[in-house]
């Protein structure tokens, strides 16, 4: 178990520590200097159940970021508080910042109990009680001490040691350590410490430095002060690394088995301290501070008007850097005009949702968030519609598995990375249909639909494997990239009418001439009367076989059923099919060319077989 000390400065915590552990955690020259913690000190005691791990923090106000960074949520609070001074604001501070962090267990040291009257003890513990009343500490035990006389200790110590047998191990979930302190130690290189928040490591395992993402291996392992083969969440501990050398290494980083970018947008479950001074704004410049990491950043408020101090709601973090944070990691927030703690909170979900800050839609997802299981949440947010599954697998760290139970218990189809409800995919490929029928019928003219002409009429992350279906359904056709109902008879222009007019009498045989035979024929430029020609091909009145041949549908089906003729027999060579139409090899390539790209035909080296039914050509 590791035992967090918090208090304001001068008050003891180091000297306790020392006294129950023998252990000096004061090693900065300047900190023995000046007789004041300014960085993280640990010490470890031996028990009968194992390992007390203790973390000394400052007490001082100016160096409350290193203070942060020695807290962790599994950790059990030593909240101490001198019987001379009683508590001072750090004292207050501190113990705002143990709860926003999620503690929940903890024992208050009276120190320096030698130096006052009785009726001064009975004062200050007066005066704790009022400190502590609603928190986390409001029934925790007081043990009046003296580093000078010994009193209490034992019975601290007992306190301490009992509180360690009721300790539980955290969850399952990727590995995670939040690193405090990097060194090198000679002969075994780079050495980093730090609380394990999530996850397990063993020795000879590879795993990533956030944020820059290099690969390291654990050479060496301890934990809880032991050499140890695997470390779990809420231990401390020592790794040995390969692969990076020591500058590219400090507090802050982390050490994982992630693969991740972190993020820089997240959502908070924000509470506010009912101390604050005054309400919270929109876009207030914040410090954030999560685990050993301190970002700049600002808030961002899902909701008109502003945050009364002692409230609690979701809100949006936007950091400066991106930060490792995993759902129901805890932060803590502090003004910086004001230099204090204004409130933290539990991370809701570590990725954004697309879209207006506080669109209905929008505020209803990250609601969603907010379930208390992956179940209810992956339900809520199918209500809503579509499931992006890359977003709701990193927020709630589902495996394979459990998501395919996931969307087999809510009936639910597939599409690319998102999950729908098979009601709901009905309803799109309806409304999807009934969209392009409509604007077709209003408009005869029309010659379909390009996919950026659909946009917003169902969710754009579905609509490519819609029109796909809808095409596949022969619902739709697909005419060089415009997509148009089935039926759907395209009425033409008078300057369509006249070019086809005029181009019929030269494409009416078996072998039309070519692009530029025909432009010369037409005494038209070759981009003016490909231009012209598109519209034709788009309403099905002439075939693009190649860019520089076209064909009247009616000369392509007689071509395509001898090609199925001969397929009949087997596979046929080029030279079989332009001997049997009469047309020259080059244009017989071109012919074949476009029938395999229509799967109509299939080509193995230098023969062909029929791929398909005659109707893949849609020639009408």
């Amino acid at each position: 178990m590791i035992i967090t000390l918090a208090g304001h400065v001068d008050h003891g915590k180091t000297s306790l520590v020392r006294a129950l552990t023998g252990v000096e955690t004061d090693r900065l020259a300047e900190e023995k200097r000046r007789g004041l913690t300014i960085d993280l000190g640990f010490a470890y005691l031996e028990t009968p159940q194992g390992t007390l791990g203790f973390v000394d923090v400052p007490g001082h106000h100016k160096f409350i970021h290193n203070m942060v960074a020695g807290v962790a949520s599994r950790q059990f609070a030593l909240l101490v508080i001198a019987a001379d001074d009683g508590p001072m604001p750090q004292s207050r501070e501190h113990l705002q910042i143990l709860e926003l962090l999620g503690l929940s267990g903890g024992v208050i040291a009276l120190t320096k109990a030698d130096r006052v009257s009785a009726e001064r003890l009975v004062a200050a513990r007066q005066e704790i009680q009022q400190l502590t009343a609603n928190s986390f500490l409001n029934n925790a035990q007081t043990i009046t001490t003296s580093v000078e006389t010994g009193e209490g200790l034992e019975q601290l110590r007992e306190l301490l040691v009992g509180a360690q047998a009721e300790k539980n191990s955290g969850p399952d979930e990727p590995f995670r350590l939040a690193i405090d302190r990097a060194f090198t130690v000679t002969g075994a290189g780079v050495v980093v410490t730090g609380t394990v928040q999530s996850g397990t490591v063993r020795i000879d395992e590879s795993l990533r430095l956030f944020p820059h993402n290099s690969e390291v291996r654990v050479r060496g392992l301890r934990a809880q002060n032991k050499a140890v083969d695997t470390a779990a969440a809420g231990e401390r501990c020592a790794i040995n690394i390969a692969g990076i050398d020591i500058d590219s290494v400090k507090r802050g980083q982390w050490l994982t088995s992630l693969n991740s970018t972190g993020s820089q947008q997240f959502t908070l479950d924000l509470q506010v301290l009912d101390d604050f001074p005054r309400p919270v704004r929109h876009w207030l410049p914040v410090h954030v501070y999560h685990a050993s990491s301190h970002s700049t950043g600002h808030i961002a408020l899902l909701q008109e008007g502003r945050m009364a101090p002692g409230s609690i709601a979701a809100v949006e973090i936007i950091t400066n850097e991106p930060l490792l944070v995993a759902r129901g990691d805890r932060l803590v927030i502090r003004d910086q005009g004001l230099d204090r703690t204004l409130g933290g909170g539990a991370v809701l979900a570590p990725q954004s949702i697309a879209g207006r800050r506080r669109s209905s839609q929008r505020l209803l997802r990250l609601k969603a968030d907010q379930a208390a299981t992956a179940e209810e949440a992956f339900t809520r947010h199918l209500e809503l519609g579509e499931v992006d599954l890359q977003r709701f697998t990193e927020v709630w760290r589902v495996d394979d598995k459990s998501l395919n139970r996931l969307l087999e218990n809510n009936g639910c189809r597939k599409i690319e990375s998102f999950a729908v409800s098979e009601q709901d995919w009905i309803n799109h490929l309806k409304t999807l249909t009934d969209n392009i029928s409509e604007r077709h019928r209003n408009d005869p003219s029309l010659q379909g639909l390009k996919q950026s002409d659909l946009t917003g009429v169902i969710p754009e992350s579905l609509l490519p494997a819609a029109l796909l279906q809808l095409v596949s359904n022969r619902q739709l056709e697909n005419r060089t990239g415009r997509y148009l109902p089935a039926s759907h008879q395209v009425d033409l222009s008078d300057a369509e009418r006249t070019l086809l007019t005029k181009v019929t009498r030269h494409l009416d045989q078996a072998q039309p001439p070519s692009l530029g035979d025909l432009a010369k024929l037409l005494r038209q430029p070759i981009p003016q009367l490909a231009k012209g020609l598109l519209p034709l091909v788009v309403k099905k009145q002439l075939v693009k076989i190649s860019d520089s041949r076209y064909y009247l549908p009616a000369r392509v089906k007689p071509l395509a059923e001898l090609a199925m003729k001969l397929g009949t027999a087997g596979p046929f060579t080029v030279r079989e099919y332009r001997d049997a139409s009469g047309i020259g090899r080059n244009v017989a390539i071109e012919v074949l060319e476009y029938f395999d790209s229509r799967g109509f035909t299939r080509r193995n080296g230098d023969t062909r077989s029929i791929g398909g039914e005659l109707s893949r050509l849609n020639l009408g």
